[in-house]
């Protein structure tokens, strides 16, 4: 099949009722208007791939990326986060399960049930896709908007359409072309989805370009960083790094319910560790001094970040992580 006959064969018919909660986006002049987009959408990624050969995991970690970022901003982020930072929040973690469930359901309409086998999260070297997350937000972020406000969509109905691209996509390179396998695409797609839900992308019309101070601080986004709430933020935006941002009123529901907000500290850190980023670091704190000040002490005492401190102090080297004054660093 001929390059430029890319998507052509995708389904035409657009799927009814998806598996979504808010009756408003269950109408059809909504799914018409999400389909719509994704069309246009789709024809985009065809004219800028089809110019170097449509590398199947290249394209469906774009289309991913893409419906990510639009859920990032439906989130409505502080615009002070440099570009590239990646922000750990529950918010996302809520949300996204609920943009893969959709990209199955039209997958299984489609004849493919991707949820029928584990999620596959390590590609094949020749799967792996060919662009990072912030070159993929420089270059189509814009115009992604651009199709969107087109067709009356909000950043969470725009995410909406993402998905339909990202089945398109599926469709053909899993169905037709048949160059990549559909557990891998599906991992593809997840991941992009979460990859671009938790980066924080350039402003729009940014002209496709990134200061050199914006890119140092997306460089320095191979660390976590830790300490008390308001020093920890204030430190990955001045200078990068991941971190764990949940929403104030998140952690009053959960408080409010007695369940521990901690939880979402704890879990959000063992993920870092289990992706092995390479170091953690406390900032305006004194490992050795909380430690020694707050051991033995009961958790409902004990401050989060010093809870963190305590986990890591008996955990982190099973992980291959030892301390290094107030950080934790990956053995090589």
């Amino acid at each position: 099949m001929p390059l430029s006959d890319l998507f052509r064969k995708s389904p035409q018919k657009q799927p009814s009722k998806p598996p979504r909660n808010d009756d408003s986006l269950l109408s059809p002049e909504m799914q018409k208007k999400r389909y719509d987009a994704a069309r246009e959408v789709v024809n985009l990624l065809q004219e800028r791939f089809s110019k170097e050969g449509a590398h199947a995991g290249t394209v469906l970690s774009t289309a991913a990326r893409l419906a990510g970022t639009s859920l990032y901003r439906s989130l409505n982020y502080k615009n002070d986060i440099a570009p590239g930072v990646v922000v750990l929040s529950n918010e996302v973690n809520e949300a996204w399960p609920q943009l893969i469930n959709l990209f199955a359901y039209y997958c299984k309409q489609n004849g493919i049930d991707v949820m029928s086998k584990p999620l596959v999260t390590v590609f094949p070297e020749q799967d792996k896709p060919r662009m990072e997350v912030a070159q993929v937000q420089l270059e189509f972020q814009d115009r992604y908007h651009e199709i969107m406000k087109n067709h009356g969509l909000d950043h969470l109905n725009g995410a909406g359409a993402g998905i339909i691209v990202c089945s398109i996509v599926f469709h053909y390179h899993c169905t037709v072309a048949k160059d990549i396998d559909p557990y891998v695409a599906a991992g593809i797609v997840a991941m992009g989805i979460v990859e671009g839900a938790k980066t924080a992308p350039p402003p729009l019309r940014s002209g496709g370009s990134m200061d050199s101070a914006s890119e140092n601080k997306v460089k320095n986004n191979n660390r976590l960083v830790l300490g008390e709430r308001d020093a920890a933020v204030q430190e990955a935006r001045d200078h990068g790094g991941v971190f764990i941002d949940p929403n104030p009123g998140v952690l009053r529901t959960l408080q409010a319910a007695n369940i521990d907000p901690y939880l979402i500290y704890e879990k959000a850190m063992l993920d870092q560790i289990e992706a092995k980023i390479p170091r953690i670091d406390f900032v305006k704190a004194n490992v050795e001094d909380l430690f020694h000040a707050w051991k033995g002490k009961s958790d409902d005492q004990t401050p989060i970040h010093v809870r963190l401190i305590l986990w890591l102090k008996s955990n982190a080297s099973q992980y291959g992580y030892e301390q290094s004054g107030n950080s934790w660093v990956l053995k090589q």
